[in-house]
C-alpha cells in the first residue's frame, strides 16, 4: 500500500490529501504539521482579531472529515530533516517515518526588514494561529498604540481589525503609493482619500524603517511611538528543509507544472513552491497547486495552470477588486463620486481585456476575470 507523507497543513496540503484519497482510497495519507490545530483558513486570521469566528467559519473541514476520508493528522509534529534516497523523515523528537511519496507544503514566513530591533519582543507578525494567540495576549493586556509595517492587502486588513479593537494604528509603507501591485495611480488616489478620513488611522507612504525600538519605530523623518509593532511586509518561501535535503531551490522550491521537485517521488505545492520562476503566495494558487500535486501523486497527469488571481479587499467600508495588468495602451474609465463606484478596464493593442479595477459595485468581477483569463 502506497504511503504519502505531507509536510504542512495549509490549503495546498489538504487539497492534495483530498485528491489522493479520492483517486487512491486504499492508500495511506499522513499530514505532519508543526501547528497544534487542524487545517484552517489562514486569510481569516486578521479578521479574528476584531471578531471571533465559530469553528465552521475558521476550520476548513470539521474534525470528523479526516476520520471519514482516512486522512491521518499528526499535529505538533515538526519535521527537521528529509532523506530523499532512503525515503524517510526525521522529527524534532528524534523519531522517524517512512514514505513512498512526499509532498512538501511548508508554506511561507513573514519577511522581516533587516533593521536593528526587528526581532524584539515588541515585534510580531501574523502568519499562523500561534501568532494570533500572541497578538491576542498583547491586546488583552491593554496594548493600544500600534505601528503596522507594510500597507499591502494583509496590512490594511490587519489595521482595520486593530482599529475595531480600539487601537490607534499607523501604517508605514515603503512604496510611495497605495497597493501598487493591485491599483493604478488613479484608483489609488481615490482610495487614499477615503482612508485619510478613517479615525485613529494614519497612513505613511514612501517611508523607510531605520530601526525598531522598545517604544516605537524610527523612520528617516522621525520616530513613531508604539507599544507593539506588527510586520506585514510580504513573505518568503520556507525552503530550508528542502534545500538541506539537496532538493533544488531558488526563491522557492523549484517544481515543474506537475509539482515535481528535482528529487524522485517528492513534490512541492503552495507558498513554498516556485513554478516557472514564480512564487505565487496566494490562497487560490496554493489550492490549485495542491490539487494538481495530489492527482499526480495518485498516478494521474495534472498540470498547474495559473490564472490571473485577482486581488479582493473589503476594508473601512471599501470594496475593491482588481485583476490582470494595468500597463496597456487603452483604458476605459467610469467613476461616480456620489456612489463611490469606480470601473476601469485595460485593453491591449488588439482590444482584448488585459486588466480591470473595480471599486464599490463588484457584480462584474467574475465575468471580467473570466474574460481576462481567456485572453492570456
Amino acid at each position: 500500500m502506497m504511503k504519502t507523507a505531507i509536510i504542512g497543513s495549509g490549503v495546498a496540503a489538504l487539497e492534495a490529501a483530498i485528491q489522493i484519497k479520492a483517486l487512491k482510497p486504499e492508500s495511506e495519507v499522513v499530514m505532519y504539521s508543526r501547528e497544534k490545530v487542524r487545517p484552517y483558513r489562514r486569510p481569516a486570521l486578521s479578521g479574528m482579531i476584531a471578531e471571533p469566528m465559530n469553528e465552521a467559519q475558521f476550520y476548513i473541514k470539521p474534525e470528523t472529515f479526516y476520520q471519514d476520508k482516512g486522512i491521518r493528522l499528526e499535529l505538533d509534529h515538526t519535521v527537521t530533516a528529509i532523506q530523499p534516497s532512503e525515503k524517510f523523515l526525521t522529527f524534532a523528537d528524534g523519531t522517524t517515518a517512512a514514505f513512498d511519496k512526499l509532498l512538501i507544503a511548508t508554506g511561507s514566513r513573514c519577511f522581516l526588514p533587516p533593521v536593528p530591533g526587528i526581532e524584539g519582543e515588541n515585534v510580531l507578525s501574523l502568519r499562523e494561529f500561534a501568532d494570533f494567540e500572541r497578538i491576542e495576549k498583547r491586546l488583552e493586556a491593554g496594548v493600544r498604540k500600534i505601528v503596522v509595517i507594510g500597507g499591502g492587502l494583509l496590512g490594511l486588513e490587519l489595521a482595520e481589525s486593530l482599529l475595531e479593537r480600539g487601537c490607534e494604528v499607523v501604517v508605514a509603507e515603503g512604496c510611495p503609493a497605495l497597493l501598487p501591485r493591485n491599483l493604478d495611480a488613479e484608483a489609488a488616489a481615490i482610495v487614499e482619500k477615503k482612508l485619510a478620513e478613517v479615525p485613529n488611522l494614519t497612513l505613511r507612504f514612501g517611508v523607510k524603517v531605520q530601526a525598531v525600538e522598545p517604544d516605537g519605530v524610527v523612520l528617516e523623518s522621525g520616530k513613531i511611538p508604539a507599544e507593539l509593532v506588527m510586520v506585514s511586509a510580504g513573505a518568503r518561501a520556507n525552503t530550508a528543509l528542502a534545500a538541506a535535503a539537496g532538493i533544488r531551490c531558488n526563491r522557492g522550491i523549484a517544481v515543474d507544472d506537475m509539482m515535481r521537485t528535482s528529487a524522485p517521488d517528492i513534490f512541492a505545492a503552495g507558498d513554498c513552491a516556485e513554478v516557472d520562476g514564480v512564487c505565487y503566495g496566494l490562497f487560490n494558487a496554493a489550492k490549485m497547486m495542491g490539487q494538481a500535486a495530489g492527482r499526480n501523486i495518485a498516478g494521474e497527469e495534472a498540470r498547474f495552470r495559473p490564472e490571473s488571481y485577482p486581488a479582493r479587499l473589503a476594508v473601512f467600508g471599501l470594496k475593491l477588486f482588481s485583476a490582470g495588468c494595468f500597463d496597456t495602451p487603452q483604458a476605459e474609465i467610469s467613476y461616480d463620486p456620489e456612489t463611490g463606484n469606480f470601473r476601469k478596464l485595460f485593453r491591449d493593442d488588439s482590444g482584448r481585456l488585459a486588466g480591470c479595477i473595480l471599486m464599490g459595485d463588484l457584480r462584474e468581477s467574475l465575468k471580467l476575470q473570466a474574460e481576462i483569463d481567456s485572453s492570456r
